[in-house]
């Protein structure tokens, strides 16, 4: 039989495109407890069902996570972590779209990142280890435990990320609010994003040097917690030893 060389140029260059296509997208690496996938292409009943581990996670999935359940996901070098009562989507072009709960970014290597909520959005170029957390008020803390970058908001408001300095973004047109110095150590230690997962963030070495830089400038001088966002103009705030007082302005 006499195949013409071009069939098999053209098989090369599907197997070929495959094999990068594969690799742009993010599977599951990781899952306890209950996690829905729901396609929001079909529609009823039919488009919601249990996520397993190796799926391969589309734009068109949107991720579910119930109480005490998290997921773990692999795109080339970039981790992402999904947590308990947590509701997600992965855009092209690595937008993130969260709508309530929270979610690890983890990625050693620069690029451009959108991170997004109800009511918010902003763009991280650069590298690093980040929690988002989606806040009442629709927007989302902006909590890097390790980076090197920039943030920009689409009207192109831009500001430096450290290590340890929590960010508000806010509302739309979306704005930059408050930024917090938070204590790295004591987020090691309480955030299940981090230390409920059975491999160790692979820039857990940065954490560290993170950690180490903060401790010689601020000298462990923290006396409250940051907690949720209930509206643009006010945090709630916990001081260590007491009750929740207040929420700041």
């Amino acid at each position: 039989m006499f195949i013409h060389k071009s069939f098999y140029f053209i098989i090369a260059a599907v197997f070929t495109a495959a094999i990068f296509l594969d690799g742009q997208q993010k599977r599951v690496s990781y899952l306890t407890g209950k996690v829905e996938i729901i396609d929001s292409e079909i529609a009823g009943p039919e488009s919601i069902s249990d996520l397993e581990i190796n799926a391969t996670i589309l734009p068109k999935h949107v991720l579910a996570t119930g109480k005490g359940s998290r997921i773990a996901l692999r795109q080339n070098d970039v981790r992402w972590r999904l947590g308990s009562l947590s509701v997600g989507r992965w855009f092209p072009n690595n937008s993130f779209w969260l709508h309530s709960g929270s979610a690890l970014f983890c990625s050693s290597e620069d690029g451009d990142f959108t991170f997004s909520t109800r009511e918010a959005n902003a763009t991280f170029s650069g590298s690093g280890t980040i929690i988002i957390e989606a806040t009442a008020n629709g927007g989302f803390k902006f909590i890097p435990l390790e980076a090197k970058g920039t943030i920009r908001t689409p009207k192109g408001d831009a500001q430096d990320v450290r290590g340890g300095r929590l960010l508000l973004v806010l509302g739309k047109p979306t704005r930059f609010g408050d930024a917090f110095d938070i204590d790295i150590m004591l987020l090691l230690k309480s955030s299940r994003l981090v230390n409920a997962f059975p491999d160790p963030l692979p820039t857990f070495d940065k954490i560290g040097l993170a950690l180490y830089v903060q401790e010689l400038k601020l000298k462990g001088k923290y006396d409250a917690l940051i907690g949720d966002a209930t509206t643009n103009e006010n945090l709630q705030m916990w001081k260590f030893g007491k009750k929740p007082v207040k929420e700041a302005n």
